[in-house]
């Protein structure tokens, strides 16, 4: 009786057992409050919940679509990078119906990015081009 107890509690446990998904070096264009040109992001992020390993591919549309609802000066504070882990976690329970206990963010950088014309100038500063 012990046994089947023990197997049942065991098999509870690992029914209720957390994945946990990595995204590494994950790349997106935002728009930026300030500038007419969009911003690079760059994230690492780390997903703990049930079902993140077989629906990553949600995961990631899902960080692709929340990401682009702010604006990269908004990722650059401590309350802006908690709105984004609380708005991945809404969306993808909301949109397909995927338990995120946690957001971790390893890594988040934002850098400009360069336009072509931008480029260019560069260029032509360094003796390049020039006519």
């Amino acid at each position: 009786m012990r046994k089947i107890l023990s197997l049942l509690l065991l098999s509870v446990l690992l029914l209720q057992a957390e994945e946990t998904l990595h995204v590494s070096e994950f790349e997106v264009s935002l728009f930026s409050k300030f500038s007419k040109n969009p911003v690079q992001l760059e994230t690492s992020m780390i997903f703990e919940g049930r079902d993140v390993e077989v629906y990553d591919f949600k995961i990631i549309d899902a960080l692709n679509v929340v990401i682009g609802s702010f604006y990269a000066e908004n990722l650059l504070t401590s309350k802006g990078k908690e709105g984004l882990k609380q708005a991945i976690i809404n969306y993808t329970s909301d949109k397909y119906g995927i338990d995120i206990d946690f957001v971790y963010i390893q890594k988040l950088n934002i850098k400009k990015e360069s336009s072509t014309y931008d480029i260019i100038q560069a260029m032509k500063k360094e003796g390049c081009c020039s006519k």
